[in-house]
């Protein structure tokens, strides 16, 4: 039996291949009598058998009736699961042992609702219901097990709408990822490279407590940083530019690490970019290869944990 379902699915990845957007279609999509539909089946031939035996047309009209009940389950089963279309979100990220978020966007190709969509991968199934003419969104959150790009695994599609008794399902390929950062682990000390420690003093980008002079206004910038005295001069609208004066560079650099253990020593890294980020310390990193400049902000700690996440990889998704 584990070989039959193993072939099956085999024979089912080729038929709807790993794609961009997935379209479920009238190949794509397989229905089966579920366990309440194989006993109801059972009660119906039982129901079938005594009135030909008896020779009772009204029991053989029931039996006639539920016959037609699952055949219109089949019906509506299948065009539960038709024309249901997914679209990955945008990538998300996550660290390495945390669950991984994938969101994925459903809609139909048809006016019509959908009903007990049960996705799932590997955990328990997620429910949807879609509603004619609208965007649904739905989440799956995957396990982190490796560092770098994530791969979506397959999706196992199933409804078993409208009774019960029929259960049709689909398998799901969607070209979608996410990105697993190292597990951030301190050490007593930065890894800081040359560079550190450069005399005198420089302007960081972050604002701060010094009175840097003035520049244009720009829309959205607090009132209280509006030189106001200046307007009353006649000068227009200008803005007080304030910097934070920081006294050394920093560079966290791989060739510090005194680390045999390649993950160990870019969760240590991992570490301090987020500590420094955290704290609105201008930072640099320096790794075989790559090298991110220094900066502050969201932006600089992701392209930073990036830098860290896909060292070593060869390919995406390895």
């Amino acid at each position: 039996m584990f070989q039959v379902k193993q072939y099956f699915q085999r024979w089912a990845a080729k038929r709807s291949p790993r794609a961009n957007q997935v379209v479920l279609q009238h190949r794509t999509i397989y229905v089966f009598p579920s366990k309440q539909g194989a006993a109801f089946l059972m009660v119906v031939l039982l129901i079938w058998v005594l009135g030909t035996n008896y020779q009772n047309n009204l029991i053989l009209g029931l039996s006639f009736f539920l016959t037609s009940l699952i055949l219109v389950s089949v019906i509506h089963a299948f065009k539960n699961l038709l024309g249901l279309t997914f679209l990955p979100d945008a990538s998300q990220h996550a660290t390495l042992g945390d669950t991984a978020p994938f969101d994925i966007q459903i809609s139909s190709s048809y006016h019509s609702d959908h009903h007990g969509l049960l996705l799932s991968v590997d955990g328990d199934p997620i429910r949807a219901d879609l509603t004619a003419g609208k965007i649904t969104q739905v989440r799956l959150s995957l396990h982190a097990r490796h560092r770098g790009w994530f791969k979506l695994p397959r999706i196992t599609l199933k409804s078993y709408f409208p009774f019960g008794l029929i259960r049709a399902w689909a398998y799901i390929d969607l070209e979608h990822r996410a990105l697993i950062f190292p597990k951030p682990i301190a050490c007593e000390q930065p890894p800081l490279g040359a560079g550190q420690g450069d005399e005198g003093v420089y302007v960081s980008t972050q604002r701060g407590d010094e009175f840097q002079g003035f520049q244009n206004y720009q829309p959205g910038y607090p009132l209280s940083q509006i030189a106001w005295k200046q307007y009353a001069r006649g000068a227009g609208l200008h803005l007080k530019d304030y910097r934070a004066l920081q006294s050394e560079h920093f560079w966290l650099d791989w060739q510090a690490l005194n680390v045999r253990d390649t993950e160990l020593a870019l969760s240590h890294l991992s570490y301090w970019v987020n500590y420094f980020a955290d704290n609105n310390i201008e930072f640099g990193l320096r790794l075989p290869n790559v090298t991110i400049a220094r900066g502050v902000g969201d932006v600089h700690r992701l392209n930073a944990l990036t830098a860290l996440a896909l060292f070593g990889c060869v390919e995406e998704g390895e």
